[in-house]
């Protein structure tokens, strides 16, 4: 009797048991963009780092400006980097916008309440505190400026940069090896879409990624293959090989050992599936999934176990993405994952079409929806887990 499909959840966490967090690494902030944070960044510099001027103007005293028109003496002219003395009394100066703000001024007056002469008439008063940006008024130092699990896009590179980061601690980049397997494929009959689909799937998850396939329909080839990718990788992604066909090659090298299991999931696409781990000469044990041929089941199950690995190896484990059906779909006695384009309401709307093994459907795609096994129809509106794509 064949064995019992598990579930895509029993398989989900047996896919990443055991697999630990990889060390956060400490990078230039100029080589952070789209990183994640893996620790607070800590402000050492307040922003702004000075009292300085907001507009164009002349800086004041606010007591010398009771009544207006008044006119004052012009003590002297300060630009963005200057260095400044104390304003005196009943006086003014001239200022530019950034320039820090003389001490005892507490205001500036746009040039356009001014003559603009020396010595100036003020033709409009203000309360102390206008057209001054005031040290720290954004960000002081000591405050937290960005939080740990922030994502770093150019933004946030430059206010880290304000307050003085230069290097950040971000999580890692798991190492990701991807071997396809094949004749077809070692001997150019098909081309290799697998490996390029599955590779930038893993670079738009932030893995740094090496193809070392397609390997032969030989298990000790495939094997020598397997521990080349693993002694250089943090995770190794295999396609193919794991039915239960003649020339089934990744099941045919490894279904003897104890630290790999292959076996069906109530997954359509995708219903052979498997799992394991490699050690390493250094003695790392490396986790492997073994993903089927069929590019949509290999990429359906890329995104539904896969991406839960190279998670759980950045310490990124990511909330689950959902997504609102626009129109009723048919669930049966496994979870499906059908390729969906979002309406003008944004929701999900099914791709109709050979969804199984249509790349040009999963090419047109803008998520995969996982219907969950519910044996009923589910109402437009139901809510289901999604990945974007």
């Amino acid at each position: 009797m064949a064995d019992p499909a598990c579930s895509v959840d029993e398989h989900r966490s047996r896919v990443v048991e055991g697999v630990t967090r990889l060390a956060p690494e400490v990078v230039p902030l100029a080589d952070a963009l789209g990183r994640r944070l893996a620790a607070d960044v800590v402000a050492t510099l307040s922003v702004p780092p000075f009292d300085h001027a907001a507009m164009d103007g002349f800086a004041v005293r606010a007591a010398d400006l009771a009544s207006v028109p008044v006119s004052l003496p012009v003590s002297g002219a300060v630009a963005a980097g200057d260095t400044v003395t104390p304003l005196e009394p009943g006086t003014a100066v001239r200022i530019m916008t950034g320039a820090p703000v003389p001490p005892g001024a507490d205001l500036v007056v746009p040039f356009e309440w001014t003559s603009g002469s020396d010595p100036v008439e003020i033709r409009q008063r203000a309360d102390a505190g206008r057209h001054i940006r005031f040290e720290g008024e954004d960000v002081r130092a000591g405050d937290i400026a960005a939080s740990a699990g922030s994502w770093l896009p150019p933004a946030r590179l430059g206010l880290l940069a304000s307050v003085g980061a230069t290097t950040v601690e971000v999580l890692a980049r798991p190492r990701l090896g991807v071997i396809s397997t094949g004749a077809e494929l070692v001997e150019g009959h098909v081309p290799d879409s697998n490996t390029v689909m599955l590779s930038a799937a893993g670079r738009d998850l932030g893995a740094v990624v090496t193809a070392y396939g397609p390997a032969p329909d030989d298990p000790g080839r495939f094997l020598d293959v397997l521990r080349t990718a693993a002694e250089h990788s943090d995770l190794v992604v295999t396609t193919g090989g794991i039915s239960a066909g003649d020339h089934d090659v990744v099941k045919a090298a490894l279904r003897d050992d104890p630290a790999f299991w292959f076996g069906p999931v109530a997954l359509k696409p995708g219903r052979p599936q498997g799992c394991g781990s490699v050690v390493t000469s250094d003695g790392r044990r490396v986790p492997v999934v073994t993903l089927p041929g069929t590019p949509i089941a290999a990429y359906a199950a890329f995104h539904l176990f896969v991406r839960a690995v190279l998670g759980r190896l950045a310490g990124d484990d990511a909330e689950t993405r959902l997504a609102r059906l626009g129109v009723a779909v048919e669930a049966g006695d496994r979870t499906v994952v059908l390729p969906a384009v979002y309406d003008e309401n944004d929701d999900a709307v099914p791709l109709r079409g050979h969804t199984g093994h249509s790349q040009r459907l999963l090419a047109r795609a803008e998520a995969l929806l996982v219907v969950p096994p519910a044996r009923r129809t589910l109402a437009a509106g139901t809510v289901l887990e999604a990945f974007p794509l």
